[in-house]
């Protein structure tokens, strides 16, 4: 592949990645590990928790994260391979206005999520901070100073990211562990064997919740993949990266709903005496997760409007984002962004078909032979996003029936299949 001049500010939002800019795997790897660290994975705990016994309840978290693994090797081996964010290998696969419509809905669904994120971000440190100090700070301002946070490390690009994460990650575990081993020490391992309370929740699909929860991250891998120094480098890095990213905090949740009857870790931390480490905590679980989406809506909406500076981009995006968790209507959006997400694991599955049986057009010297559109590449597409939403449950879908218990794995297999089917019988997409 031909290297590309940069033109850019140094985060190379339309180009490949030069090779003297690359990391080794384990920083890559500390990247998605701090995105996976987060509070969503403490609900998936508690809800396996509730249906499960513990040990076959771990069992279902580590080989669903284990296959969540495996699946990033692949995406994570083309964006390493091409050096390129998700979105410009979806030029290439989709065609120049094709990308752009992908850029956009990928681009979508990672600012919604950014600004649905401040504003839990807002809501659990002001109860964090009421309950320490007895002080009621207003959401708007802490959706101000978080998403600021958030916004800032964007801003400065993956080699932020990447410090933000490689310091984050390794203080965020051992307070975490800490709390963890306190509680079991305070409360005995004993009510770990205890029966689960709720409705019963079969091991396979319990698998495919686990998978399910970091699924989309998989679709967007290459945009941290680019950076690694090699395809081995990036799918070392995709592998420990997904999978303990993925399992760490479900894990955790397990552990503190079984001994301590909750899996608010705020309140954990308040009851074993560390009130400002949980804040800590916080503050560093959701601004390591949160910056990553808006560091991906920035490179997607690079894509979309290419004669805007990526830095302006990321500013307008940012702000947006603190602008939906400040006047409190970012949870009006969620289940609008819960149906959009359905809509770009497909295209996942159409550009590892694309790069992996035609490797040669992701050599730039092929970018002035690409055409606006493929038509094969969008039905594909299409196909895929209407299998997502047939197994996906409402109010994302309809849930008419399953597959694979992950409707956007679902999604990606349908349009790599589609795609692969037609291309081959067609001798080729155009």
């Amino acid at each position: 592949m031909e290297e590309v001049v940069e033109t850019n500010s140094g985060n190379y939002e339309r180009e490949r990645v030069p090779e003297k800019e690359r990391k080794r795997w384990l920083s890559i790897s500390m990247v998605w590990i701090a995105i996976g660290i987060d509070l969503s994975g403490m609900f998936m705990g508690v809800a396996l928790s509730q249906g499960m016994h513990f040990w076959t309840a771990i069992s279902a978290v580590m080989i669903g994260s284990v296959i969540l693994g495996v699946l990033a090797i692949g995406t994570a081996y083309i964006g390493a391979k091409a050096g390129l964010s998700t979105g410009m290998i979806s030029r290439v696969a989709f065609g120049k206005s094709g990308a752009s419509l992908m850029g956009a809905i990928m681009g979508i669904s990672s600012l919604g999520w950014f600004g649905v994120q401040i504003g839990f971000f807002a809501e659990n440190i002001g109860a964090a901070i009421q309950q320490l100090t007895g002080t009621d700070m207003p959401s708007w301002l802490l959706s101000l100073i978080g998403g600021g946070l958030m916004m800032l490390s964007a801003f400065w690009g993956y080699q932020a990211i990447e410090k933000l994460c490689t310091y984050s990650v390794p203080l965020l575990a051992a307070l975490i562990i800490i709390a963890t081993i306190m509680s079991l020490n305070s409360n005995g391992s004993s009510r770990l064997a205890s029966a689960p309370q709720g409705s019963p929740i079969s091991f396979g699909l319990a698998v495919s919740l686990v998978i399910g929860v970091y699924m989309v991250g998989v679709v967007m891998a290459p945009d941290v993949a680019r950076w690694a120094q090699n395809p081995k480098q990036a799918m070392i890095a995709g592998f420990v990266g997904f999978t303990i990213g993925n399992s760490f905090m479900i894990i955790i949740s397990l552990i503190l709903v079984k001994v301590m009857n909750t899996a608010d870790l705020t309140a954990v931390f308040f009851t074993l005496g560390l009130g400002i480490p949980s804040i800590l905590v916080l503050t560093l679980a959701q601004w390591t997760t949160n910056t990553n989406n808006l560091y991906s809506a920035s490179l997607d909406f690079s894509i979309v409007f290419k004669k805007v500076n990526p830095k302006i981009i990321t500013v307008i995006c940012g702000t947006l984002g603190i602008l939906m968790a400040m006047f409190g209507i970012y949870g009006m959006f969620e289940n609008f962004l819960s149906i959009i997400t359905v809509l770009v694991s497909p295209i996942a599955g159409i550009y590892m078909i694309d790069y992996f049986f035609y490797t040669e057009k992701y050599d730039f010297s092929y970018e002035e032979n690409l055409k606006d559109y493929y038509p094969t590449s969008l039905f594909s597409w299409v196909v895929g996003s209407t299998v997502a939403f047939m197994t996906s449950q409402p109010p994302a879908g309809f849930g008419l029936f399953t597959l694979t218990n992950v409707s956007a794995l679902d999604g990606i297999l349908a349009a790599g299949i589609c795609y692969f089917i037609i291309t081959k019988l067609t001798k080729g997409r155009e």
